[in-house]
């Protein structure tokens, strides 16, 4: 049985529904983001971060407003989202951060990808095994102690990578454990270890292009040591929280839902899981189909805020894990209603930032964790 035909009608009645949440995604406000990046380094080339589904922002529609404009390369953590980029059809290189499995690396027929090398028996392998063309970025572990090659480690690096033609370093890499610390003597010395080894590995590989130790906390490191890439990933994305910034950065993503219904309860009535919210008076809850599943975190619950109309309404009870109610008692709000769960807004109680500060975790992973399936639009 061919279900092909099946498969594209189901495809085309799906377009035609109209989602519960949608993602915005502001075209103007990331190219905005990138140029001040770019105004401010002027010596540096810029390498967007696209990892983890571009920072929830959406990996396809992100890498497809930025595919034309003057990059170094696309960052990713996985040959797998370097697959869907290029099957969306993106054509700017891509360097591949995380680790891959040596023979993956060896074998792969995807074009204009370049690997990092994070740990000394993943190159062993690949210097062993390689037989066709394979561009490298060796990682140095400058103290983060996560990935990469110790500085003890980086003299076998160089004969291994001599030892097969096929291998050629074109970049290299550390990244900074505390960037974001008004303490800056942890980086100095991460620093002083990345210009040692960059010094090394400069002289014994002339094929290098590509030098780039620093992302959106610590970028300033950039202009006074041997680097000429920067990469970007919350910055790009409207967002640094890095002591004494003062880039005039918009955040990019906002989400909408609606309200689909609204119940009138009496005064100690209870509401959500736990009963947690009681109501002290009699009051009117709305339903917003999403939840901590759709990236509102749990952490809200009773605490937060959203936008309803002109009204900021707190949310009543715990978030479930596809749904949140609202006290919309002082408003006039009524089922079918847009609701803001997201802001761009920096300022605004629902923004990312605010969020993030009152859920107690970073802007990170409120954004890491909006799932891959919800619809985004670029606006």
């Amino acid at each position: 049985m061919n279900i092909r035909p099946l498969a594209r009608r189901l495809r085309r009645l799906w377009r035609r529904q109209e989602p519960l949440i949608t993602i915005s995604i502001s075209k103007e406000n990331l190219l905005h983001n990138l140029r001040t990046y770019t105004e401010a380094y002027p010596n540096q080339a810029i390498a967007p971060v696209l990892k983890s589904n571009a920072y929830g922002h959406g990996l396809a529609v992100i890498a497809e407003l930025l595919d034309r404009e003057d990059i170094a390369f696309f960052m990713v953590d996985s040959l797998y989202e370097a697959l869907v980029l290029r099957k969306a059809g993106i054509r700017s290189r891509i360097v591949v951060m995380g680790y891959v499995r040596p023979e993956a690396i060896v074998e792969n027929k995807l074009p204009a990808i370049d690997f990092a090398v994070v740990d000394i028996e993943q190159l062993r392998i690949a210097a062993r095994d390689a037989k066709k063309p394979v561009r490298l970025h060796l990682k140095i572990d400058t103290g983060m102690h996560r990935q990469g090659l110790m500085p003890g480690e980086l003299e076998e690096a160089i004969t291994l990578v001599r030892s097969n033609a096929h291998l050629s370093v074109v970049g290299i890499a550390t990244h900074l454990a505390d960037a974001d610390n008004t303490d800056t003597s942890f980086t100095n010395k991460q620093l002083a270890l990345w210009d040692a080894s960059e010094k090394t590995l400069s002289k014994a590989f002339p094929s290098i292009e590509y030098r780039h130790a620093v992302a959106t906390k610590g970028a300033r490191a950039s202009k006074t040591h041997s680097m000429n890439v920067v990469r970007i990933g919350m910055g790009l994305y409207g967002y640094d929280t890095s002591p004494g910034t003062t880039l005039p950065l918009k955040p990019v993503l906002s989400m909408r839902s609606c309200i689909t219904s609204i119940r009138e309860i009496q005064e100690g009535d209870a509401v959500g899981y736990s009963t947690s919210f009681r109501a002290t008076r009699p009051s009117r809850i709305a339903t917003v189909p999403a939840g901590y599943y759709e990236g509102i975190d749990r952490g809200l619950s009773n605490i937060g805020s959203v936008h309803v109309g002109e009204t900021f309404c707190p949310i009543a009870g715990r978030v479930s894990m596809n749904m949140l109610s609202l006290d919309v008692t002082d408003t006039d709000a009524k089922r079918g209603d847009i609701v803001t769960l997201i802001s761009n807004e920096p300022r605004d109680p629902n923004s990312i930032l605010s969020m993030a500060r009152l859920s107690g975790t970073t802007p990170y992973v409120i954004l890491a964790h909006i799932p891959t399936h919800l619809y985004r639009t670029v606006v």
